[in-house]
Parts: structure tokens; C-alpha cells; sequence
């Protein structure tokens, strides 16, 4: 057997019994391309590029901004169905560090990603909601990667993870001018995770990542009608943490063990800006930061040890960047007609694992070959909708970007 291989293993079981530290993911080949969506639920949003933090004009505000609720005077429902259609790049065979050879994979989610029910009061607004926060699944093969010397192992490796969100929302108008809002929000999730490693077509080790968990968090907005035109927006997300357990076992040796970790959803804060150009025309403008380093405090390494194995660890070299996204879209109202056409354009900063740091050995190339990062993606999205009276109204939107496409359909009914 490759030395580099059997090291490998010898390593992570050596792992075990020295040094179960604290970490928020490994780096299991099956977490390069882990994806997140955090835009706005609702086709009306999404055809506008997600921008609407200051704009948040409809049921789905419990999520997106809960003060904007107190825009609304009759009770309403409203839901949407999604299709996300994701393409996952990973490291797939080559030779380190110039011949790396890249792969893909193309999976596809439906669901419904959003319902909610909201009903004014005199002074204040309360809403119910479940929203899909998370629904990404993707399953890849890799082969042996040559890393001058010695190889890796050829991986299968399968990814699932779930995170609804069912959440309480209030909104209350202080003056003309200033509204309130809050949520309290019930997190449910799961994730099914593995990495099947193989040595001359026999399997040799499983790697699992495996978690069923609940918590809470909680959402604050504020909205700010600067003049009749212009309206400001903020909010803010404080996301919660779920127990997961990372478990290995090694066929060879027939040898294991079991590490609890947290995986631990990225806080979010957000600014936007909504003009009313017109009788017709609306613009929002939303900057949204997301502290995805929030995964990696910090990533554990599979192949460190302290000693008696004395490989050096890797904190601080595997990393996730926090990030900025830029929203901006546009409503226009044709005139005289039932119908609205949206438009959108966000910018989505690169947030995979990647390695950064010196690299002194083969269990360095190994982060540096797997984890190399990705890129800045731009949306595109586009969406039409439907007005039926005072009553209702559908919308369909659809945004397009390197790693995934969306497509939306959601409704609204007015109880009046």
C-alpha cells in the first residue's frame, strides 16, 4: 500500500485518542462545494436579484425584513415553490501541483420553500412562516490524485443537508416613518455526509458526517421611510448551531472512531435601499454581509495529530472568507395592464474551504490539491408577474449563475 495512504489513516484514528479538539467541519473531500442560499424566499424578490431588505412589501418580510410587515392591512397566505438546479466543482484526479484535472456535478432539488400566513392587528402585525433556509445535496467521484510522491485514495462521496426554518414574526409602526420588526425562529436540520475511500477497487475506509438537530435564532429588521419616495432597511440574522458527529472506520485496521463537531449557520446582516423612481418603476439597492468564516473556527483536520503522530496541524490554513453581496433590482408596472416585469443582478463572493499556507509535505498538498477554493459569482435573474384584482397575484422569476440556477413560482391570497 502507498505509504502516503496508509499514513493518511494511520493518522486520522491516531487523531482520535490525541487531539479531539473543537472544529466546525472537516476537510472531507465531500464539503468542497457545501452550498448555502440565503436569498430572500418569494419569485417577486428573486426576480428582483434578492434586493429587498428596504423594500419588503409582502407576506414574505417575516424572513427577509419582519418590519416591513406593517406595509400589509389584510390577512394573506403566500407560498413558493422552488427548482435549484446545482453544479458542484471538485478535484477529480490529476497531478499536484500543476495537472490538476477538475470535475463537476449537476444535481437538482424542488421543493416548497416557503409558506406563510400573516394577519394585522390595529397596531402591530403577526406572522407564521416556514422557509427552506438550506436544501443542497450532491454526490462525486474522484480518482487517485498524484502528489509527487506518493498517491491519494480514489473517494466516493455524497453530501444531503437540510435546514428548515419555522419562525414567529412581529411588527409594530412606532411613527409614520419608523417601523419595527422581529422573529423568533425554530431551526430544524439534518445532514447525511460520507467519504468512501478505496485501494485497488477494495474499500479501505468510510468517513461520515451525520447530524439531526434543532435550535433557535432569531431575525430584527427595521424599516426607515427617509421621504414618500425613499425607504431604508436593516436587518439583522443571528443563525444557530447544530450538533453533528463525524465518524470514521478503517476496514485495514478495523479500527474507528466518533467526534462530535457544530455546524454552525453563518450570522447575516443587512442594508437596503428602495426608491420610488415613479408611478411604475421601483429600485432596490441591498448590501448583505454573510460571516461564512463562521463555518471554519476552525475546519479539524483528518490527517493531524499531536503527538505521538507528529504531523504538524493545519489551523489557520484551511479557511472559508466571509463575504459582501451586492443586490440591485428593478419592478416596473406596465401601465394600465395586470402584469409587472422584474429584473436583478447580485454578486455572490467566493465561500468554499480553501487552503492557504506553506506547503511542507503531502498532507499539506492534500488540503492545497482538494481545497482550492472557487469563484466570485454574478446572478442574473429576470421575473414577471400577475395581479388578479385586489385579491391575489402569481409571480414566476428565475435567477442564473455559474453554480446554480433557481427557478420560482410563488402566490399570494388576500383574505379582504
Amino acid at each position: 500500500m502507498n505509504n502516503f495512504k496508509k499514513a493518511g489513516t494511520a493518522l486520522i484514528l491516531a487523531s482520535a485518542s490525541a487531539c479531539l479538539t473543537a472544529g466546525e467541519l472537516p476537510n472531507a473531500e465531500n464539503m468542497q462545494g457545501l452550498q448555502f442560499n440565503f436569498s430572500n424566499p418569494g419569485a417577486r424578490s428573486l426576480g428582483m436579484g434578492g434586493a429587498f431588505v428596504g423594500r419588503a412589501d409582502d407576506a414574505t418580510a417575516a424572513f427577509a425584513n419582519p418590519a416591513g410587515l406593517t406595509t400589509l392591512f389584510s390577512p394573506e397566505v403566500s407560498g413558493e415553490y422552488r427548482n435549484t438546479k446545482y453544479t458542484t466543482g471538485y478535484t477529480r484526479s490529476g497531478s499536484y501541483p500543476d495537472n490538476l484535472d477538475s470535475g463537476s456535478a449537476k444535481d437538482s432539488v424542488n421543493n416548497l420553500s416557503y409558506l406563510s400566513y400573516v394577519h394585522p392587528f390595529e397596531k402591530f402585525v403577526v406572522a407564521v412562516y416556514r422557509h427552506e433556509l438550506m436544501n443542497f445535496k450532491t454526490d462525486f467521484n474522484t480518482d487517485s490524485i498524484n502528489l509527487n510522491p506518493g498517491d491519494t485514495f480514489p473517494t466516493n462521496n455524497g453530501i444531503d443537508t437540510n435546514i428548515a426554518s419555522y419562525g414567529l414574526s412581529t411588527a409594530y409602526r412606532v411613527t409614520d416613518k419608523i417601523s419595527l420588526g422581529a422573529s423568533f425562529v425554530y431551526y430544524d436540520y439534518s445532514m447525511d455526509a460520507y467519504t468512501d475511500r478505496f485501494d485497488d477497487g477494495f474499500l479501505e475506509s468510510t468517513q461520515t458526517q451525520k447530524g439531526n438537530d434543532s435550535s433557535w435564532g432569531a431575525t430584527l429588521g427595521a424599516i426607515f421611510a427617509v421621504t414618500e419616495r425613499l425607504n431604508f432597511g436593516l436587518v439583522y440574522r443571528s443563525m444557530p448551531k447544530f450538533d453533528t458527529m463525524y465518524e470514521i472506520f478503517d476496514f485495514d485496521d478495523q479500527e474507528g472512531f466518533s467526534k462530535p463537531f457544530q455546524f454552525e449557520v453563518p450570522d447575516v446582516y443587512g442594508a437596503g435601499l428602495s426608491f420610488q423612481a415613479s408611478e411604475y418603476l421601483t429600485l432596490n439597492f441591498d448590501v448583505v454581509h454573510v460571516n461564512y468564516s463562521d463555518l471554519a473556527s476552525p475546519i479539524f483536520d483528518q490527517f493531524s495529530a499531536d503527538d505521538p503522530v507528529s504531523q504538524p496541524a493545519l489551523d489557520g490554513k484551511l479557511r472559508i472568507d466571509s463575504g459582501t453581496e451586492l443586490h440591485f433590482g428593478a419592478e416596473y408596472i406596465l401601465p394600465n395592464k395586470p402584469i409587472v416585469l422584474r429584473a436583478g443582478v447580485w454578486t455572490d463572493p467566493e465561500h468554499t474551504i480553501y487552503y492557504k499556507g506553506t506547503v511542507d509535505g503531502n498532507y499539506e498538498k492534500f488540503n492545497d490539491a482538494v481545497f482550492q477554493g472557487s469563484d466570485d459569482e454574478t446572478h442574473l435573474a429576470v421575473g414577471i408577474g400577475f395581479f388578479f384584482g385586489t385579491k391575489g397575484q402569481l409571480d414566476l422569476a428565475a435567477d442564473f449563475s455559474d453554480a446554480q440556477d433557481v427557478f420560482s413560482v410563488s402566490g399570494v391570497f388576500r383574505f379582504e
